[in-house]
């Protein structure tokens, strides 16, 4: 009956369908139906991608999108996490000839990026990029290969040659089209550009941005065609043309960053919101007042000579500390989204009294709203937004990493449990609860992952532990994803970067093609590391919820047929509804092994402190 109604009729039904699965049954059913719903490269799925996910923007490959997306969310509601150290393969894995132990280690400034082109997901090119102390390393993933390339310069152990910030530019912001173009600042102050060239593991410098100071505190790179460089240094904010008609570039306009204030102060981050508008923290020196952003206009003249909004971090519920707070990093919203008319409008704020900031600048002054983690309450070093649905925060200390939702309670348009087979209404009723208490309940990473401390520079992280390995309680130096749809987070830790990638553990094992995306390269080879987590308490709930800390698994035998083996290997640890495999409630039981057994782990029970 369905397939003789008009065409217009039908894509309106299609378009109420709620999951991406309803819409392959209907399409099953017969050919006619097919046909319509194939036609264009299975265009009808687009309905389904904006309304579901209306903050994520993705390339017209509507089916593939529909597919990853729906399979990232999946595993994100599941926290289904497989945590791996990025490292160049090779030589590189050995330590620098000239190298030796440090006492601190290098803090590594990550960019990332993908891009499409062609008719499928998978014809798409994945780069990052990272400063590791004085050397830049760079991946790209394409056509199923793998190009690791490493920039190497005189004295790059020394702190001084260290890489603070690295920018890569776009595929539409430069015409290296057999290479990248990437920018990075020394902590010597230097800022230049180099390209990649088509000859393996060969850079070439081809501008240096001329400092009017010794000094340099931060610098962003906008989004536009034509980029601007934003450096900015102690006493003022400097904006250059990416691509200077010389060699050596200079700044075009130069304004003051700094209100006038009686205590000594500094820029502490720079962001471009949108490519007419730029946001510069910062941080005071002296006495107890909190220092605020001031976000400037660029227009054909330079930037603007006086703040065009001035945002200031005054607590709307009461949270954060009283006393000299300065916002440590800055994200933007609206780039990631089609839904904004005025990019640049909406940004989030990550501050030294722990609370993020939600900031809208039709509202002045205080943020629109908070969120804030009632159990640690170390100062925010990084923020990585997923379009407009969650954000990732990082933590100064205990290797924390924080997962946030934007969305207000009960706005989620798309959830993985509505693709279930029916169940019974008791049920369905206790799965509605456990899905408001997920939102509800947020949970910390920690990326505790064992580190041999003392080692030599550009080692990669051990696959035993030994005697001289210790937990990383450090911090959360940098996050970056290589767009809004990525299955993939890339955090930079003490000496190492770390890559998070959202996929179930059960997907391996569901035969369905092209379920799991190649390019996460899971098949390489490199090992899979094990993480802890926990709920945060709901707000207002912080003296009744219990904080239950989990553990995850090795994979069983090597493999990826985590479920069977896991229920094989410990019958009496059941897997809980809506987790990942992997992850189990941590309470270590003792009990005497046999030499049979001797490579099992522990099993874990509840443990539930109470705050």
């Amino acid at each position: 009956m369905l397939q003789h109604l008009p065409t217009e009729v039908l894509l309106q039904i299609l378009s109420y369908l709620p999951t991406a699965s309803s819409i392959i049954n209907l399409s099953l059913t017969n050919h006619e139906l097919h046909d319509l719903i194939s036609a264009d490269n299975y265009a009808v799925f687009r309905q389904f991608v904006q309304r579901s996910f209306p903050s994520i923007k993705v390339p017209p490959l509507w089916r593939d999108a529909a597919r990853v997306l729906t399979s990232r969310s999946r595993a994100w509601d599941r926290r289904a996490i497989i945590p791996r150290e990025c490292y160049p393969p090779g030589d590189d894995l050995q330590p620098s000839p000239y190298g030796r132990s440090w006492s601190v280690g290098y803090v590594p400034a990550i960019d990332s990026y993908e891009s499409w082109s062609g008719s499928c997901w998978a014809d798409r090119k994945e780069v990052l990029a990272w400063g590791a102390a004085g050397r830049l390393q760079t991946r790209v993933k394409k056509d199923g290969t793998t190009t690791w390339r490493t920039l190497r310069t005189a004295g790059d152990t020394s702190q001084h040659m260290d890489i603070l910030d690295t920018r890569l530019l776009r595929p539409h912001q430069h015409d290296n089209a057999d290479g990248e173009s990437i920018l990075f600042r020394r902590a010597n102050g230097e800022i230049v550009k180099v390209e990649t060239l088509p000859t393996h593991d060969s850079f070439q410098q081809t501008s240096q941005y001329l400092a009017t100071s010794t000094e340099v505190d931060c610098m962003d790179v906008s989004n536009n065609a034509q980029p601007f460089l934003a450096v900015g240094d102690p006493n003022a904010i400097h904006l250059y043309p990416v691509h200077g008609a010389d060699h050596d570039v200079r700044a075009v306009d130069s304004v003051s960053g700094l209100q006038a204030s009686p205590v000594r102060q500094r820029t502490r981050c720079i962001k471009f919101l949108a490519d007419q508008m730029l946001a510069v923290g910062i941080q005071f020196l002296q006495g107890r007042d909190c220092a605020p952003i001031n976000v400037y206009d660029i227009g054909p003249s330079g930037l603007s000579t006086a703040p065009l909004t001035v945002v200031m971090a005054a607590p709307r519920s009461g949270h954060g500390q009283t006393g000299r707070h300065s916002a440590n990093t800055i994200a933007a919203l609206d780039d990631s989204t089609f839904t904004s008319a005025h990019p640049g409008r909406t940004f989030l704020s990550g501050w030294t009294d722990g609370v993020v900031r939600l900031h809208d600048m039709r509202i002045p002054h205080g943020p629109v709203a908070e969120y804030v983690d009632h159990v640690d309450d170390g100062q925010i070093l990084s923020i990585l937004p997923i379009g407009c649905e969650r954000f990732l925060a990082g933590s100064h200390e205990n290797a924390c990493l924080k997962t946030f939702d934007l969305r207000m309670s009960g706005a989620k348009p798309y959830s993985y449990l509505d693709a279930r087979a029916p169940v019974s209404r008791a049920r369905v009723a206790r799965s509605t609860d456990d899905r408001a208490s997920d939102v509800q309940r947020e949970i910390n990473i920690f990326l505790a992952l064992n580190i041999n401390y003392g080692g030599r520079m550009w080692q990669p992280l051990s696959r035993r532990v030994q005697h001289r390995s210790e937990r990383y309680r450090g911090s959360i130096y940098s996050l970056s994803a290589p767009s809004p749809s990525s299955p993939t987070v890339y955090v930079g830790i003490e000496n190492h970067v770390v890559q998070l990638d959202s996929v179930s553990t059960d997907d391996f094992r569901s035969g369905i093609p092209d379920l799991v995306d190649p390019l996460l390269g899971l098949e390489e080879g490199n090992h899979i590391l094990n993480l802890s987590c926990y709920q945060r308490p709901r707000d207002g709930h912080e003296a009744t919820d219990s904080v239950l800390l989990r553990k995850q698994f090795d994979w069983p035998d090597g493999r990826r047929d985590s479920a069977a083996s896991t229920r094989a290997h410990f019958p009496g640890n059941q897997i809980e509804d809506g987790w990942d495999e992997r992850w189990h409630l941590a309470r270590y039981e003792w009990r005497s092994v046999t030499h049979a057994d001797w490579t099992i782990p522990p099993r874990y029970h509840l443990y539930s402190p109470q705050i």
